[in-house]
Order: C-alpha cells, then sequence, then structure tokens
C-alpha cells in the first residue's frame, strides 16, 4: 500500500521528467523559427504604404535616452520640454536664434534670444538678455533685470508708460535731435516764459530786451536803452544816452545827445561831454539870464576865488586848460607834450613827426595809403631818406621818376657823370649831343655795337662790337 507521502513525491519526480522533456522539445522548435522575417513580414503586412502610422504606436511605456531627429536632439539628463495642450513649458534656460510669440509668453527665469517677435503679451519674471531686435505689439512686463545689447522696436499706445516707472538720473537730449520751434509756456528753475510775443532776442553782440526791463541789480559791461530808462541807483564808468533823468547817480564819464534832467545833487568825477547844440543852448541860457557887464564892468575881470580867470583881451595865467574851437592868428604858439593838427600831423613828445600815423618811427614818418617813408638817421654821420617797410622807393621830377629803388636792383633814368649824359636807345641817336656823351644800344645782336658816343653835334661813332 503506497502512502499520501510517497504519492507526493512520485508526481513531483513525473512534472520534472516531463517540464524537462517539454522545454527542451521548445528550444529545439523555437531555434528552427526566423523570428526577424516574421516581424518583417507582420509589419509589411499592416504598414501597406511602407510607414508606420504615429496613431497605432503607444510611447507611453517608453523613455528614450539620447533621442535624435532631423531637427531634435535630446542630451539631458532630467525633464527640460514638456508639452501640453495649450503650453509649452521650458524647465531651465531657453536659448533660440528667432523666437516669434503669436499669443503669450511668460519666462520664469532667463531668455536670451537674439531676435524676439511677439504679436501678443510676455511676462518676463527672469533675467531678460538681447542680443539682437526686440519686436513687440502688445503689453510686455519686465520684473527681472532687462538688457539689451541692440535697438528696441516697441510700439507704445499714449500714456501707456507712467512717467514715474522712467528713470531719468542722467537722461539728456543731445541739442542737434531738438528740432528748432517756438515754446509756448516755458517754465524752469529760473525762467518762467508768460508773453504772447517776443520781448527778449539774444545774438552774438547783444541781448535786445522790446518792451520793459525790470530788475533788482542789472550788472552788464555795456547797456543800451532805446527808450526810456528808470534807474534809481547807478553806478558805472560811462552813460550815453539820448535823454537821460537822473535822480541819484555817480558816474565818471557822462556823454549826453539830448536833454539832461537832474533831480538832486549830480556828483560827477570824471568829464560831462556835450553836443554842440547843448552847449549852444547853454550859452543862449546864460545870456538870456545873466548879463556880465552888469557883473563885470568894462576894463574888468572875472575871478574865481582871488585869481583871475578872464580880463577883457586875455585870459588869466592860471587858465591853463581850455577846450577852445576856433582862434583868430597866433602870433605864437609854443606847445609842450604831444600835439596833433587835424588828426593828420601827429608831434611826439620824443620829437618825431608823424603824417597820418600816431607811431612814427623816425624823426619825419609819412604813411600815404599804406606805403611808408622815413627821414631820419641811418647811423653816426650818416642820414637816411627810405622806406621802412617793403615799399619801393622813386626820386623824380613834374612825376616822372628819375631813380626807381626795389629790394633787387637800382634804376637811374638818363643819369650824368661828370658833364657826360647817359641815354639808351635801339639806333643811333640823331640829335645834338657833347663829346663824350654815351647811347647805349638796347637791342644788342650779333655784328652791332654794344652803343654810341659823341664826338661833337650830331657826329655819333659805335664802339664795342658784338662778337
Amino acid at each position: 500500500m503506497i502512502t499520501q507521502q510517497q504519492d507526493g513525491a512520485v508526481s513531483n519526480l513525473v512534472k520534472e521528467t516531463v517540464s524537462s522533456s517539454v522545454n527542451s522539445a521548445i528550444m529545439k522548435a523555437l531555434k528552427t523559427i526566423n523570428f526577424q522575417k516574421i516581424v518583417t513580414d507582420l509589419v509589411e503586412t499592416h504598414v501597406a504604404s511602407g510607414y508606420l502610422p504615429a496613431n497605432k504606436v503607444d510611447f507611453s511605456a517608453y523613455s528614450f535616452r539620447d533621442f535624435m531627429s532631423t531637427g531634435i536632439e535630446d542630451k539631458s539628463k532630467s525633464l527640460q520640454l514638456r508639452v501640453l495642450n495649450d503650453t509649452v513649458v521650458v524647465e531651465n534656460n531657453f536659448v533660440a536664434g528667432d523666437i516669434k510669440i503669436s499669443n503669450s509668453l511668460e519666462a520664469g527665469k532667463q531668455l536670451r534670444a537674439n531676435v524676439l517677435d511677439i504679436v501678443g503679451s510676455a511676462l518676463f519674471s527672469g533675467d531678460t538678455l538681447m542680443l539682437g531686435r526686440l519686436t513687440t505689439q502688445d503689453e510686455n512686463e519686465f520684473k527681472g533685470p532687462a538688457k539689451f545689447l541692440s535697438g528696441i522696436d516697441v510700439e507704445f499706445r499714449d500714456g501707456q508708460i507712467p512717467h514715474s516707472a522712467i528713470n531719468f538720473s542722467g537722461f539728456a537730449i543731445p541739442q542737434a535731435q531738438i528740432q528748432p520751434g517756438k515754446i509756448e509756456n516755458f517754465e524752469s528753475t529760473g525762467i518762467q516764459d508768460h508773453s504772447t510775443g517776443t520781448q527778449l532776442t539774444i545774438n552774438n553782440s547783444q541781448v535786445n530786451v522790446s518792451q520793459t526791463l525790470q530788475a533788482e541789480k542789472l550788472e552788464s559791461q555795456r547797456l543800451t536803452v532805446s527808450g526810456t530808462g528808470d534807474f534809481i541807483n547807478v553806478d558805472t564808468q560811462s552813460i550815453t544816452a539820448e535823454s537821460l533823468v537822473v535822480n541819484e547817480s555817480q558816474v565818471n564819464n557822462l556823454n549826453v545827445l539830448g536833454n539832461v534832467t537832474v533831480a538832486q545833487d549830480l556828483d560827477v568825477k570824471g568829464n560831462i561831454n556835450l553836443p554842440e547844440s547843448i552847449k549852444d543852448d547853454l550859452v543862449q541860457y546864460m545870456s538870456n539870464r545873466v548879463k556880465l557887464e552888469s557883473i563885470i564892468p568894462e576894463g574888468g575881470s572875472l575871478t574865481i576865488g582871488k585869481r583871475v580867470v578872464l580880463q577883457e583881451q586875455s585870459l588869466g595865467n592860471t587858465v591853463i586848460d581850455s577846450n577852445l574851437r576856433k582862434v583868430g592868428t597866433l602870433r605864437e604858439l609854443v606847445v609842450s607834450g604831444e600835439t596833433s593838427l587835424a588828426d593828420t600831423v601827429y608831434f611826439s613828445p620824443l620829437g618825431r613827426i608823424g603824417v597820418n600815423t600816431i607811431e612814427p618811427t623816425m624823426p619825419l614818418d609819412v604813411w600815404d595809403e599804406g606805403v611808408q617813408v622815413t627821414v631820419g638817421k641811418s647811423k653816426a654821420h650818416t642820414g637816411w631818406i627810405g622806406t621802412g617797410r617793403g615799399h619801393d622807393l622813386e626820386i623824380g621830377v613834374n612825376r616822372d621818376p628819375k631813380i626807381t629803388i626795389t629790394q633787387e636792383s637800382t634804376i637811374i633814368k638818363n643819369p650824368v657823370l661828370n658833364d657826360r649824359t647817359y641815354t639808351e636807345g635801339p639806333d643811333i641817336p640823331g640829335i645834338n649831343g657833347s663829346s663824350g656823351d654815351i647811347h647805349w644800344n638796347t637791342n644788342p645782336e650779333i655784328g652791332k655795337s654794344v652803343g654810341w658816343i659823341c664826338l661833337g653835334g650830331t657826329r655819333w661813332a659805335s664802339f664795342g662790337e658784338i662778337k
């Protein structure tokens, strides 16, 4: 009788024997099968066009490494690009030659591009580096640093950029980029322009104020007032005016072409130059109001202090300065110091006379239309008559120059030496001469004479044959 334990051992032995035989038979059969051909035949059977439809392949169970296709090369070790139904997500940096966005772009870390063309809107949260051109037509927001190495082509709507969002520190517009034109209601820290017409004109030579000029203090090298000027305190070296009303002023030189009205005392430390018309009016005014004959009797004199300044026929000895315009015939004239006659002849204190010059270089220095002629001493015991510049000098009679001196030569016309006359011409003279006179040939040729010598009367003989 076989026990249950024995029955189990027999059963396992049978299974191992059968399994080993079956496996051996299966492996032997598989070695005879060409699986490559079977797979190829199956693929060709299902792909009649030679291609496998993408929708027939399930890639969900596959994870490719070092994937490469015609336009894609994947060498990443982790997930870098996720493509969803409505979004393409780049996990890290995105580098491209040209980027064109038709809807929206959101960059969270860093965006670097040569050309970026955005039709919709964009949000840049990280660093943005533009190597080329940025073109955008909608709203763009930069929350991180943005650096543009080239130009930016951006179309903004009116009022889209608030002034507070622009950093004007160090901003300056070159003058060449500002088109000249009229600016209305101009204001700056020190200027307010509320005029409706031109009031201030500035050019290279002057500043012209068309209407009234009002200032608490005015400092100028030269001030010209065409209309009326109301000055409370004036401290200047010189004033020139057609009509001057002085309330309180202190000047050194006053030149008035019209009327002078002084409300209070006028302290003049220099000279007051008045035109001839005012002087005549002043004389007429004084003659109408002051009768000198009632003050000074005939044969008397006019005194200032205890000094006689005017007698019937002479000025007082103490009168040393005057401004006489016309006098009679002077019997004597003694002048010490500089003297000028008719603004033409000048006598210097150094004993020199200048004609048409106030800077004579020699005892007599004459200038005539840019030509200088001087007379003086050349050196010890030697006089000088000539020019002081690079000018030629002619000496002649009846406006005919007989001697012409240039820097290169001296020309003497028809000189007479020891009673002998020296002339020149192309032919033998036919005039009377004195024995020994010489006539030089001005047309010398081979075989002709150098000149002719007078033998007395009209007899002339050639001399010096030219060979």
